[in-house]
């Protein structure tokens, strides 16, 4: 859905205000009308909009309308555009959710009135309050039975602000049109206003003056002459389609027919628009076929083959998706080629698929305004998509999520346009594209999705399905978190003795917003003398380093070049750093070595290490000047201590290390599995050595100075222990480390 404000240069999506197209703004070339403008204003829009008329939508939240879901509406009207009224009747069939249902309840606005409500042809009682009917039915229905309640009204809709059915004009010609989104179908046919709920089917009979052409969803079945100055249309939606998508824009349209093919068969695409622009739709809207054909490839086959799409002028701001047949504003905006494709979109990511409640709208808005970079990639290739993208990069606070879905300025509010696209462009480069369109196709095609309608986790799993990837964690960050990562990067590289060279790499974010720390694979640039190439550092830490071996002198001379995340990312100076954030694992009693990795952007001057907090493990020492553990632990351990990283003339660096040392899995000299070492084990060393003895269990206990020999010195070494406090055995026939 785009919609448009007042204004020469930006589309905006005044959802609640009808402009009469004698007030309207002079056109302007559709080009100048690019994302940002048709997206940025539309908070603004809304929040204008509820200032003029406060309508709060609580009671349709908290009623509690499950027990019965619609399965047909037949919704018959007779329109008087001289006075403003309309009058006719809804007649819901509906099946009961659960067993003992009697109380079907109904969303239906003031001004209309209710004349009467029946069932099975029969008169029941009603109350109308609060924008409710109350209704009790005269039998009671089980789970899966069905019932039928038919409502007869009359009355002008709701006008001003919160408003979904308008009479306006064009030239000076009535343009009667209706724009539901998102709790508007109430204000003018009493329905179950969700959009989770899905009727089977619709069908649409509307009498109106004779010289005007009345556009609904679905199929044109029959169109009478009635003899007195008016005509009956009646069209049938035969797809399965949610409340906000009914609509209605009669007037005397011009009507012209293109045809897009599939396979051998033909789909209609007609176009409806005011004569006075005829020669502008002509030229501009024929375009959707062309992306028709486009979005098929993305995303699967147009989902209501069996009808048509179409796209009909209507007097409100901006564009509508409405089912198979689109609402495009009058002016230059309404032929803006991405607003078509926008439109065109939602036909099947809000149409086909529809967010389960207004809390997931970015499946909706999100979906169809990624769809325009996807168009703009089939006509100008990877760069123009990607600077479509970059025009759309959303920057301000709020996230994805909509918590408060009472106010409307909420449920539209920009990020889920922008920052939705973003989501699903980011997707897409964390999975590949590969598995990103492969996702697209088996969404469309889940029988669980199509034609239903969704929330952001069940997308989440299929994508995790898709691609093998856990991303839990992706979408908790971007769909429920706030703001970017801000990224700062430096670099240092140093030769290796072996021709190689070390390349020192830090990332830091530094946003103070929710999440502190986002998780993304984090291209970076690698450029050397010759060239450069992109590396994907998976960051998953606040401040992280990290270290690559590499076959040439290269630094990080830029992150994320192709914009696959939404963020800020500056260079700075590379100080010292602790590279290092933990040890391998030791065992205990047997010889250890590894190194702590520390650099500096100045290979002069010496780095020293010292240990701050907390303790080394018992029989590990660190050397301060080259970082090196050293040792035999003689302790099992699962913890961390505090590093620090100086060099004269920098800030130092600080760390926890973290080192986990695993029980021995025999004690050296150990000769009888007791754990302890004691003259028993001295006396069964000497006979296994000296007398053939039956040997300890596991071998390599019956060697307690590590040479891989069992003899003599073996004896010595642990009677030195035990009785002379000598040094412990150590693990045997084990390799010892060379420095």
């Amino acid at each position: 859905m785009l919609r448009r404000i007042a204004s020469a240069v930006v589309v905006v999506f005044a959802l609640f205000t009808s402009v009469s197209a004698d007030d309207a703004p002079l056109p302007v070339d559709p080009a100048q009308a690019g994302p940002s403008a048709m997206h940025s204003e539309e908070a603004a829009a809304k929040a204008a909009a509820l200032q003029r008329m406060r309508l709060s939508m609580v009671p349709n939240l908290v009623l509690d309308q499950s027990g019965f879901d619609a399965v047909h509406y037949r919704i018959e009207l007779a329109i008087d555009e001289v006075t403003g009224q309309i009058a006719g009747s809804t007649t819901m069939t509906a099946r009961a959710r659960t067993d003992g249902f009697n109380a079907p309840t109904l969303n239906f606005l003031d001004p209309m009135v209710v004349d009467s409500v029946k069932t099975a042809g029969q008169s029941i009682g009603w109350t109308h309050v609060g924008g409710f009917i109350y209704t009790t039915l005269p039998a009671v229905y089980n789970t899966g039975d069905l019932f039928d309640l038919t409502v007869y009204f009359h009355g002008h809709p709701t006008e001003g602000g919160f408003q979904g059915f308008a009479f306006d004009l064009h030239a000076g010609v009535p343009i009667i049109s209706t724009l539901s989104e998102p709790y508007m179908a109430q204000s003018w046919w009493p329905c179950k206003d969700t959009p989770s709920d899905k009727a089977d089917s619709v069908d649409m009979i509307v009498t109106v003056n004779e010289a005007f052409y009345a556009v609904s969803n679905g199929t044109l079945l029959d169109s009478t002459g009635n003899g007195d100055g008016t005509s009956t249309y009646h069209w049938r939606e035969s797809y399965p389609i949610t409340t906000y998508l009914v609509s209605l824009a009669i007037t005397n349209y011009e009507r012209f027919t293109r045809w897009y093919h599939y396979g051998a068969d033909s789909m209609p695409v007609n176009f409806y628009c005011y004569p006075e622009s005829l020669s502008t739709a002509l030229l501009r809207w024929p375009i959707a076929v062309n992306q028709i054909e486009a979005f098929a490839g993305y995303f699967g086959e147009y989902p209501f083959l069996a009808e048509k799409y179409g796209i009909a002028h209507f007097p409100w701001g901006g564009a509508m998706e409405h089912q198979t047949v689109s609402s495009h504003t009058y002016s230059s905006f309404g032929f803006n080629e991405y607003v078509i494709a926008h439109e065109l979109a939602h036909q099947w990511w809000g149409d086909l698929v529809t967010c389960r409640d207004w809390h997931h709208i970015w499946m909706n808005e999100g979906f169809a305004s990624y769809a325009e970079a996807l168009w703009a990639e089939h006509n100008g290739g990877a760069t123009a998509y990607r600077n479509y993208m970059a025009s759309m990069q959303y920057y301000s606070g709020g996230r994805i999520y909509i918590d408060d879905t009472t106010n409307v300025g909420n449920i539209f509010s920009l990020r889920v346009y922008d920052k939705g696209a973003w989501v699903l462009h980011m997707l897409r480069g964390v999975i590949g594209d590969a598995d990103f369109f492969e996702l697209l196709q088996a969404y469309y095609n889940a029988p669980q999705f199509r034609y239903k309608d969704v929330v952001t986790e069940e997308f989440r799993d299929l994508a995790e399905a898709v691609s093998g990837r856990d991303l839990n964690w992706f979408f908790d960050e971007w769909i429920y978190g706030f703001y970017y990562p801000q990224y700062f990067y430096s670099s240092v590289c140093r030769g290796r003795s072996d021709g190689q060279y070390d390349l020192f790499v830090r990332l830091r974010q530094a946003q103070t917003t929710s999440p502190q720390t986002f998780v993304m694979p984090v291209p970076v640039v690698v450029g050397t003398g010759v060239g450069a190439d992109t590396v994907i550092l998976w960051n998953n830490l606040r401040d992280q380093d990290f270290h690559l071996v590499r076959p040439d002198s290269a630094l990080v001379t830029n992150l994320d070049p192709l914009n696959w995340i939404l963020d800020t990312h500056n260079s700075e100076t590379y100080g010292v750093q602790l590279v290092s954030d933990s040890l391998i694992d030791a065992v205990q009693y047997e010889p250890y070595f590894d190194s702590l990795i520390a650099a500096c952007s100045n290979p002069a001057v010496p780095i020293t290490l010292t240990v701050v907090n907390g303790v080394l493990p018992a029989g590990l020492s660190l050397d301060p000047a080259t970082g090196r553990v050293t040792g035999t632990p003689t302790d099992t351990a699962d913890g961390s201590f505090l590093i620090r990283a100086a060099a004269a003339g920098f800030t130092n660096d600080h760390k926890q290390i973290h080192i986990t040392i695993h029980p021995a899995p025999y004690l050296p000299g150990d000769q009888n599995g007791d754990r302890v070492l004691d003259v028993t084990d001295v006396v069964d060393l000497i006979n296994y050595v000296f007398r053939a003895g039956p040997p300890p269990s596991p071998l390599n206990a019956a060697d307690p100075n590590g040479d891989c020999v069992s003899n003599v010195a073996d004896i010595v070494r642990l009677i030195d222990h035990v009785w002379r406090g000598g040094a412990l055995p150590v693990a045997g026939c084990l390799e010892q480390p060379t420095f």
